[in-house]
């Protein structure tokens, strides 16, 4: 009876390896997006101001850094409309999020300038000054009221930001 010898330190091998080869792969695949993410950030001065491509209710991320402070994101939300409905205005609901990265607080204004797809000006909204506490990420919420008409003819923004000191 011929004798066969089994390997089963090659095969154990053989899966460790293939094991760790997994484990690095998800390794640096969680990591790349993370470190995507911070690139993505602009370091941005104090105060910002830029003029964007934007329509009422879309999500808009500027991903700018201002002196530690994150600005992740504006939405201006108008109601669904019938367009039946009579009415000369609507109340529309603006909502940023900033990350505050300092260890202290930092307050923080904003101002929304609506624009048509000229740039000409139709409307300002500004969030009044708030503090962020420091190490937080904190959402803002402030109710507007704006003409029919601005809400249909918005089609860019004017952003400015400042870290009050």
């Amino acid at each position: 009876m011929a004798r066969t010898e089994s390997r089963p330190g090659l095969l154990g091998a053989r899966l460790i390896a293939v094991a760790v080869a997994i484990v690095t792969a998800l390794i640096v695949a969680s990591a790349v997006p993370a470190a995507a993410q911070d690139a993505e950030w602009r370091a941005v001065d104090n105060p910002y101001q830029e003029d964007v491509a934007y329509t009422i209710g879309d999500r808009f991320e500027p991903f700018i850094a201002v002196q530690d402070v994150r600005w992740r994101s504006f939405t201006i939300s108008a109601p669904e409309r019938d367009p039946f409905a009579g009415g000369q205005s609507v109340d529309v609901e603006v909502l940023v999020e900033i990350e505050n990265r300092r260890s202290s607080s930092a307050r923080i204004l904003i101002i929304l300038l609506l624009e048509d797809g000229d740039g000409n000006p139709l409307e300002r909204i500004e969030v009044p000054a708030f503090k962020v506490p420091g190490s937080r990420l904190r959402d803002r919420s402030q109710s507007a009221t704006l003409p029919i008409s601005v809400v249909e003819a918005t089609r860019r923004v004017y952003l400015f930001f400042e870290v009050l000191e």
